[in-house]
C-alpha cells in the first residue's frame, strides 16, 4: 500500500463505504491506495490532480474511485 496526498480546500472529503477514512497531515489529506494508483497520481500534472479532486466532489464520490477508474480502465474494444 502507498499513500497519496491531496491539498485540503476546506471541504470534507467523501469516503466510500468500506474504505478507510483519510487522515489530516498539515494542510493535506492522506489517502491509502494501491501502489499502481499512487504511481499514476504522482505522474499526472498538479492541475489535473485538482480537476480529479473537483470531479470527485461534484459527483459525490470517493476520490480513490475516480482515480482507479483511470488506472484500471478497460482496453479499447471493437
Amino acid at each position: 500500500m502507498a499513500s497519496i496526498r491531496i491539498k485540503d480546500d476546506g471541504s470534507k472529503p467523501v469516503v466510500a463505504p468500506g474504505r478507510e477514512s483519510p487522515f489530516k497531515q498539515g494542510e493535506f489529506y492522506v489517502y491509502e491506495v494501491a501502489d499502481d494508483v499512487a504511481r499514476y497520481w504522482n505522474k499526472i500534472a498538479p492541475g489535473r490532480r485538482d480537476e480529479l479532486w473537483k470531479q470527485a466532489r461534484k459527483e459525490m464520490k470517493d476520490v480513490r474511485q475516480v482515480i482507479e477508474g483511470f488506472v484500471h480502465k478497460p482496453a479499447h474494444t471493437k
